[in-house]
């Protein structure tokens, strides 16, 4: 499990293509330190397993499965990924409940960078991403959303329109710095993953109609 609060970006330095799917290898300066072989490790909203490391490099198999409902596939060589490594009891959650799994991607349609209106405030910058319409359901105005493995809250959320709809997330300069955003442009595959306690209470009461009479009332 995760919170969605990325800490730190990390280089791709190997893509090798096995039989399972793909072995990549990752640099990184400060979460390498702190994972040990077989640990969960969020790469990109993305939970995988470290099948080897050292100090400064860690090593995971994205599956065929994996590559077929996400973007890891579309990583290469020299790519930033947003990494985080999984929840310890004594760790505060900043962000919301994160499991890795991938719900499915979205297309980034808009980047916009909303310039500082006074001295003292700061940039800021908006991202609209396009889903498909089947999950409009899991995604509401002010609710929780993970992008590639950051915790976001949805800012703004349009009617669906044939197959799609669209949100928006707006991005503070810490975050656009520290993650991947920085470097996401229109035309992007992205990661998400919608809010589980959205997706159970929907499936609690598919499973309960009663339940829904009960809420009602």
């Amino acid at each position: 499990m995760f919170s969605g609060i990325v800490e730190e970006k990390g280089i791709v330095t190997l893509k090798k293509k096995i039989n399972e799917g793909y072995t990549f290898r990752v640099r990184s300066k400060k979460v390498a330190k702190t994972l040990g072989k077989s640990d969960s490790v969020c790469i990109n909203g993305v939970c995988h397993t470290v099948t080897t490391k050292n100090k400064s490099e860690i090593e995971f198999i994205s599956m065929h499965e994996t590559l077929k409902k996400t973007n890891i596939g579309e990583l290469n060589v020299g790519d930033e990924v947003n990494l985080e490594p999984s929840l310890t009891m004594n760790k505060a959650i900043g962000g919301h409940f994160v499991f890795g799994h991938i719900d499915n991607t979205g297309l980034v349609t808009k980047v916009k960078q909303i310039k500082a209106r006074e001295d003292e405030d700061s940039d800021n910058w908006e991202y609209w991403i396009r889903i498909e319409r089947k999950h409009a359901k899991f995604v509401i105005y002010v609710g929780s959303i993970a992008v590639n493995g950051v915790s976001l809250t949805v800012a703004e959320v349009t009617k669906p329109k044939g197959k799609y709809f669209d949100i928006k997330v707006a991005i503070i300069p810490y975050t656009y710095n520290e993650t991947t955003f920085g470097t996401m442009k229109v035309g992007d595959r992205v990661n998400l993953e919608f809010d589980f306690l959205g997706k159970y209470v929907l499936n609690l009461l598919a499973s309960n109609p009663g339940l829904k009479k009960v809420i009602k009332s």
